[in-house]
């Protein structure tokens, strides 16, 4: 089974593509297409041209994100979306660029999403997802504060204390107005949807702390994402910083795959040396959402 690009990845592999390679070099095809399928036929390939599968395919009624799913013969191709509506003898425009190295930049991704997520102290990550009956210890008899493991947090659905013992527990629920998210933010470009981003939990008395992982809670946290349409700030909250460091490490490890263990090298008698992996703007980036650990 190939490789797959993580659910939670910070950038996507059509961005890293458009980096490294050209994405204005197209391919015209003159097409047949089909409402409802995948299917295009009637396929004419410019002389001296390649399509490959892999690459990404637009035009009229092609939806956003299609790529070449499988070229069936000279003049037939299959996508991978079904096309919207149907057209005749109109053009569809390949993106040139090469897929030989996809597998490899798949992963780049899913590493350099996970060396983000552990630098910046964040087990699950900055991709919204649900984490279910996540268990906390507390230590101060008098606390009345929690804070969740990872933010922002939009909402929390089930919050619990343990009575019982650890071999057989007793899970019983705080009773809604103990406690609530604290500091709510409202989304800048949708003022009806709050966020919070500290992940604060205020309780109306005092925490359970007879044992340890006495508390658990189920909730959403992370930005989400909508990669599709980046720009719609309704359903793309991920910060656009935290994508272009994941994308400069990308970058930077691609082109210097062939450099492992070398710090300079000497080419006609001019000495070039290399970079870091992260320079100080990156690292400024990571320290703005670096986690602290309680």
């Amino acid at each position: 089974m190939a490789e797959q690009l993580s659910p939670y990845a910070l950038t996507t592999l059509q961005r890293v593509k458009d980096l490294l390679f050209d994405p204005s070099l197209f391919v015209s095809l003159t097409t047949c297409v089909l409402n409802g399928t995948t299917d295009v036929t009637g396929v004419t390939v410019p002389t001296g041209k390649t399509i490959r599968v892999g690459q990404p395919i637009t035009g009229t009624y092609i939806p956003a994100g299609t790529t070449i799913a499988a070229i069936v013969s000279p003049t037939e191709i299959t996508l991978s979306q079904a096309a919207s509506g149907s057209h005749s003898g109109q053009t569809l425009s390949v993106t040139d660029q090469p897929t030989a190295f996809d597998l490899v930049l798949i992963r780049l991704i899913n590493w350099a999403t996970n060396y983000v997520n552990n630098e910046c102290g964040r087990p699950g990550g900055f991709v919204q997802q649900t984490y279910t009956n996540e268990v906390y210890s507390i230590e101060n008899p008098s606390q009345t504060f929690l804070i969740l493991r990872n933010t922002p947090v939009f909402s929390i659905s089930s919050f619990q204390w343990r009575a019982g013992t650890p071999s057989n527990p007793s899970w019983t629920d705080f009773i809604a107005d103990q406690y609530e998210l604290i500091d709510p933010v409202p989304n800048p470009s949708n003022s009806g949807v709050l966020y919070y981003p500290k992940g604060i939990i205020r309780v109306y008395g005092v925490l359970p702390r007879i044992y340890s992982n006495m508390i658990r809670a189920t909730y959403v946290a992370g930005y989400p994402v909508n990669w599709a349409n980046p720009e719609d700030q309704n359903t793309h909250m991920l910060p656009g910083d935290i994508t272009n460091v994941c994308e400069n490490l990308v970058v930077r490890r691609f082109t210097r795959r062939q450099m492992a263990g070398k710090t300079s090298q000497s080419l006609e008698g001019a000495t070039m040396a290399y970079n870091k992996e992260l320079d100080n703007e990156d690292l400024d980036v990571l320290g703005q959402y670096r986690l602290l650990n309680f």
